[in-house]
């Protein structure tokens, strides 16, 4: 691996560490079955959380609102759309797709911002299935192992992405590209998502995802520019992605 990458990842892990202190161990990222090359299938060790990047946290991310009225008596929560629901389901999955992609690049190139990242998305996924459960929505991800989707239009894609991003014919800057190219993708839906609900659990939830994926999109398309290399956009208009990657992080809740 070049020099290079390694100096500019470790620059932006110790940026990451001044700017948010929670950098404990958490919960595992990785479940003991896991497929894939660090799973009990690829003969590698079990991976633990080393805690969270860019700021977020379980409580900012879960859905905190009291499920009980001023009588004290259980609250019934709003029948969901056929879009709402759909879209949770979607969501839940495209968030797995980015944790099972990120702990599939850190194998390969052994860089912790694969790792960190996919410690955030763990939470992005929570949070989502904490919607799910609240609302009696079947769960698709289910026991699935890593990389393996109910969705065959996200296996498809999770299986292009690792491609592109473990190739060794390819230039090691493409897995930042596929990290970039993902966080893109999610705000593009979760932009959409919004559109879809007037529901505040929902709105709550999604406006904090998108605030993390754009603070995972900054830290691959600033490594990505740091290294002389720009990212161009898949699924939001260039204009935004550049308005993202060269503003400040976002901290704090919404």
């Amino acid at each position: 691996m070049s020099k290079i990458f390694e100096v500019m990842v470790s620059l932006a892990l110790i940026v990451s560490v001044a700017v948010c202190p929670v950098w404990a161990a958490g919960d595992k990222v990785r479940s003991d079955d896991a497929a894939g090359p660090a799973g009990l299938d690829g003969g590698g060790a079990v991976h633990s959380s080393r805690g969270t990047a860019v700021g977020e946290s379980v409580q900012i991310l879960s859905v905190q609102e009291d499920m009980t009225g001023n009588n004290g008596q259980p609250v019934t929560p709003a029948i969901l759309s056929e879009d709402e629901i759909g879209d949770l389901v979607h969501l839940r999955e495209e968030e797995k797709l980015a944790r099972d992609v990120y702990l599939y690049l850190y194998d390969v190139w052994g860089q912790w911002i694969f790792e960190n990242i996919a410690a955030s998305e763990q939470q992005h996924m929570d949070a989502v299935k904490n919607l799910l459960d609240r609302y009696g929505i079947d769960d698709p991800v289910g026991d699935n192992a890593e990389g393996v989707f109910s969705n065959g239009d996200l296996q498809e894609l999770y299986n292009s992405l690792i491609d592109s991003g473990a190739s060794e014919a390819s230039i090691k800057l493409d897995a930042l590209w596929v990290g970039a190219t993902i966080e893109d993708m999610d705000i593009f839906d979760i932009k959409h998502m919004l559109e879809n609900t007037d529901k505040s659990d929902l709105i709550t939830v999604y406006e904090n995802l998108m605030k993390g994926s754009r603070n995972h999109l900054r830290s691959f398309g600033g490594l990505l520019e740091a290294m002389g290399e720009s990212y161009e956009a898949q699924y939001l208009d260039q204009d935004d992605v550049d308005k993202i990657i060269g503003s400040p992080k976002e901290t704090g809740q919404k």
